[in-house]
């Protein structure tokens, strides 16, 4: 045979598989769609959904800006548990940019179990969650 056995086969399969997934994964990270806005001048991370049609406000997040490992919260804490909300901004809401750290908002929304759509999420925020979908602005 030409050295093309069947352990070599398969090790080349197994290869181009992984290869395969993985440039789907970057794929799908790169194809969301949305582009974000200017970082904010402190670094914080900010996560964001491309607005489209009408957004709706059902309830309300008031609670204290925090930082997280880099990545801008919300407390939370008048929800639900105790682990802190990251908003998700239209991209066309100048909020993420105005709010500071250690201040009191109240921002409209709503808290999806999966984020859907176009939305870019920052690696300096937990992927877990639990996400806060910022009403767009009108």
């Amino acid at each position: 045979m030409s050295g093309h056995g069947p352990s070599s086969g398969a090790a080349s399969t197994a290869h181009l598989s992984g290869s395969f997934v993985l440039l789907v994964i970057a794929a799908a990270v790169s194809s969301c769609g949305v582009s974000t806005p200017e970082p904010r001048e402190d670094g914080l991370a900010v996560a964001y959904y491309e607005p489209t049609g009408n957004g709706g406000d059902d309830a309300l997040l008031t609670d204290v800006v925090e930082n997280v490992d880099g990545c801008l919260v919300v407390e939370g804490d008048d929800i639900a548990g105790e682990e802190p909300y990251v908003p998700v901004f239209a991209t066309n809401d100048s909020t993420a940019h105005d709010i500071t750290q250690g201040t009191t908002v109240d921002l409209g929304g709503g808290a999806p179990g999966v984020l859907d759509g176009d939305w870019a999420y920052p690696d300096a925020c937990p992927a877990a969650g639990p996400y806060w979908v910022v009403a767009q602005p009108e």
